[in-house]
């Protein structure tokens, strides 16, 4: 809406099945993770138009910003999140943002993950929280401004 960029949506049971098209030709574009779409960019299958973070992303330099193409405030970031049911023991909890953190850091999924793209910023259990509020707010004045609707 913010560039009057007017899009079919086609929808999908998941990126692979939207992959396959797009790479056999059945669509003419995507928005994806660069995780999921990596390898068909680098071998050549796919052409990375933008990325939507804020600057260039270390693994594929020669792909502009959507902001460097005109698109202003065009930000997106992939996030991933590990839940616990209410009520989870606030120890076993600990435990398991710990372990995660941990897995993280490691410099083995460091190189996977930036070979795809993507990072891992470190978020306390509070900012993780106000970023998802942050997150919802964003996208609902999204979705009430584009008067999208549930089929």
């Amino acid at each position: 809406m913010q560039n009057k960029l007017f899009i079919t949506h086609i929808p999908y049971r998941g990126t692979g099945p939207a992959l396959q098209d797009l790479v056999a030709g059945q669509v003419d574009m995507m928005f994806d993770t660069l995780a999921g779409a990596a390898p068909f960019i680098k071998n050549g299958q796919l052409i990375a138009v933008a990325v939507a973070t804020q600057k260039r992303v270390d693994a594929f330099p020669n792909v502009p910003t959507a902001q460097e193409l005109g698109i202003k405030d065009f930000v997106v970031y992939s996030w991933y999140a590990m839940w616990a049911i209410k009520g989870t023991p606030k120890d076993i909890v600990d435990k398991m943002s710990a372990e995660v953190q941990t897995a993280l850091a490691s410099p083995d999924i460091k190189e996977r993950w930036a070979a795809m793209g993507a990072t891992a910023p470190k978020m306390s259990r509070p900012e993780l929280a106000n970023y998802i509020n942050q997150e919802i707010i964003r996208w609902g004045e999204v979705v009430k401004k584009s008067n999208a609707k549930l089929d």
